[in-house]
């Protein structure tokens, strides 16, 4: 009988306090749904305010230095390369960054006690980092496009088999596929639903993201609607287009593989080979840095590496 009466206590105790922890939850979420139901939601501006308050201390302070440079024209060119890179850095935020950049890379050569004469190139080589990362995130997104493209294409075409129509197929993009792609196609259904002109939309894409196979879904698309036809064959009819297309630079990347690979060893072999031997053996070295004759002898040697690596890089680039 006593074991009886204590298991019962367990569970009435147990059952009240499962009680009192539903219904503080139960009170706190009626509460907030009032709360949320009369007063207004906050606005864009105020998210904004809060998330710049909480910006980590590198970014406020490469906003605070680009301040110095927001009057400053940039070129057509930088903005060109942030927007198709997708980047949400402003030019001077930017150009902040890349100053930055350099003077940390002229810091670090002070603290290594490098020599002189390379200080300025390793601030150039700071200075121009930041830009070359730039390009090669560009040239990677442009790619990504390429196979994110095959699969837009063919969820747009089953999309429309579906009964879908091709503003909604595409608000189906901009929903389910990742960057690049999906959020500029949700961009897209937005400024249509403005009111824009929808060729006026798709040139701003082809912008945006200046892709060849994505340049001829959009003229594709864009004859369609004014010629007529079908539009989810037209589709599929591209997608398996750039399929083919993407599987032939596939295997010319194979078999240039090995030229890239040879055009960067034999740049880069003479440069670690003196570099080297300036560093480990200055007084073998140093004839070529102090010398008239080895002043043109690297001169000559600087202009032949850079010819060979044009000529190479001519030979592997075969345009499909």
């Amino acid at each position: 009988m006593k074991p009886m009466l204590e298991l019962m206590l367990i569970f009435l105790a147990t059952s009240l306090l499962m009680y009192l922890i539903l219904s503080g939850y139960t009170k706190k979420k009626r509460v907030s749904d009032r709360i949320n139901e009369f007063l207004p939601a906050p606005s864009v501006e105020d998210f904004e305010v809060v998330k710049e308050k909480r910006q980590p201390l590198v970014k406020r302070f490469i906003l605070s230095v680009s301040l110095l440079f927001k009057n400053v024209q940039f070129s057509e060119k930088t903005e060109k390369i942030l927007r198709e890179a997708g980047s949400h850095l402003k030019p001077e935020e930017f150009f902040a960054f890349r100053v930055m950049t350099s003077a940390g890379f002229g810091f670090l050569s002070v603290l290594l006690k490098l020599p002189i004469y390379l200080c300025p190139v390793v601030i150039l080589i700071g200075f121009a980092l930041p830009i070359t990362l730039m390009k090669k995130k560009r040239k990677n997104r442009l790619k990504q496009a390429s196979y994110q493209l095959i699969d837009v294409l063919g969820m747009m075409a089953n999309s429309m088999r579906a009964g879908f129509s091709f503003m909604q197929a595409m608000q189906l993009v901009g929903k389910e596929v990742p960057a690049p792609l999906g959020p500029e196609f949700d961009r897209v259904v937005r400024q249509a639903g403005l009111g824009m002109p929808l060729e006026e939309v798709f040139e701003e894409l082809v912008e945006r993201v200046p892709n060849k196979e994505l340049e001829v879904v959009v003229r594709a698309i864009l004859a369609q609607r004014k010629s007529g036809g079908n539009l989810a064959e037209l589709l599929e009819t591209m997608e398996e287009t750039i399929r083919g297309r993407v599987r032939i630079l596939e295997e010319l990347n194979t078999l240039t593989a090995q030229g890239k690979m040879s055009s960067w060893i034999i740049t880069l072999l003479p440069v670690g080979l003196g570099l080297y031997l300036s560093l480990v053996n200055r007084e073998y070295f140093g004839p070529m840095l102090e010398h008239p004759l080895g002043w043109a002898m690297l001169f000559v040697c600087a202009v032949s590496i850079f010819i060979g690596w044009l000529l190479i890089q001519k030979i592997i680039r075969i345009e499909v």
